[in-house]
């Protein structure tokens, strides 16, 4: 019966077997859930499920052609169209029911009138940057926020981008993932560098590209991944590779920045030993540089409005997991 795989009817069940499989397959992902969690790669796995369905529709249309009277076949056929007639009217009614839900949650609501005002391209094309290029590079929230172990700076030198990756498969080599985005660097033409494109949810701690300094906060740590803080208003995180950038445990960093303060001033205290029932230091000062860190406690060099030292001493730069102190990068 080898012939019948030729016939007409035989090959409308191919087309139909790769297309309701198609759909199954897809229904299936949405069932088992296959990509939640996966952010932008979510639909290409959705996709996949879809493809290896129609494949194995193929191969099943194939050996029932070989095999099945041409009754059976034409049963088969009609079968696979109310199929494709079901999954049709699935997927549309789910589609109706999700801007149902899109407009119940965000109703229109009427412009009202706003008074006009000057713009300039330079303006305008702030506007149109992604959400990470207009965040201040000096303003940190370590004294209020989770501590982490320290920052991590992507090596956009020589990686011209940066890949981020969500759920990690345990075992599985950088390569071996699927990113979920990226940031894309490009080279100005005097020299340093820019953000060509990133993803509308990325908010790092400390951006200012042309003080080559673009910092996310590290949360965890492992043999090949990162994981780093990629929005600081919501604190979401991202993993990204180990070997794309250079991390910094706080004692490192902290010795680099230009200067560090206390957000409130009145409950701290400057000590002439690292105790906290040593004596305290009495000298005015404006600045603390730091110049040595031991396990909590930070050697600070005070300084003037000059930034001339007038004394040093001892405090307690972090307690029980929380930063005690703020920093400043730039002077």
């Amino acid at each position: 019966m080898a012939h019948q795989a030729v016939k007409p009817y035989s090959f409308l069940m191919y087309v139909l077997a790769i297309i309701a499989f198609f759909f199954l397959g897809i229904v299936y992902a949405g069932i088992t859930e296959a990509g939640k969690g996966q952010m932008l790669a979510a639909g290409a796995i959705v996709f996949g499920y879809g493809v290896i369905g129609a494949f194995i529709g193929l191969c099943l249309s194939i050996i029932t052609a070989i095999k099945a009277k041409r009754h059976i076949i034409i049963k088969i056929n009609g079968l696979l169209t109310l199929i494709i007639v079901a999954s049709f009217a699935y997927f549309y009614i789910n589609y109706q029911k999700r801007q149902r839900e899109k407009l119940e949650n965000n109703p229109p609501t009427k412009e009202q009138p706003t008074t006009p005002k000057t713009t300039s391209p330079a303006a305008d094309a702030q506007v149109t940057e992604p959400m990470a290029m207009l965040i201040n590079p000096e303003i940190n929230t370590q004294a209020t926020s989770e501590m982490g172990l320290g920052m991590f700076t992507p090596n956009f030198h020589e990686n011209k981008m940066l890949y981020f990756y969500g759920n990690l498969t345990q075992g599985k080599s950088v390569q071996e993932h699927i990113p979920i985005d990226s940031i894309t660097f490009k080279q100005r033409e005097y020299g340093g560098f820019d953000i060509a494109t990133a993803p509308p949810w990325l908010v790092p701690d400390h951006l200012k590209l042309d003080y080559d300094m673009l910092y996310f906060k590290v949360k965890s740590i492992s043999h090949d991944f990162i994981e780093v803080i990629v929005n600081t208003t919501n604190n979401q995180t991202a993993f990204v590779d180990r070997y794309s950038g250079k991390l910094q445990y706080w004692p490192e960093f902290l010795l680099a920045v230009h200067s560090v303060e206390f957000p409130e001033p009145l409950k701290h205290k400057v000590y002439v030993k690292p105790l906290d029932h040593a004596g305290t230091v009495a000298t005015p000062y404006s600045f603390m540089r730091p110049i040595k860190i031991e396990n909590e406690w930070m050697h600070v060099e005070l300084q003037n409005d000059d930034f001339k030292e007038v004394a040093k001493g001892w405090i307690r730069w972090q307690k029980e997991g929380k930063m005690l102190i703020a920093y400043n990068l730039l002077s």
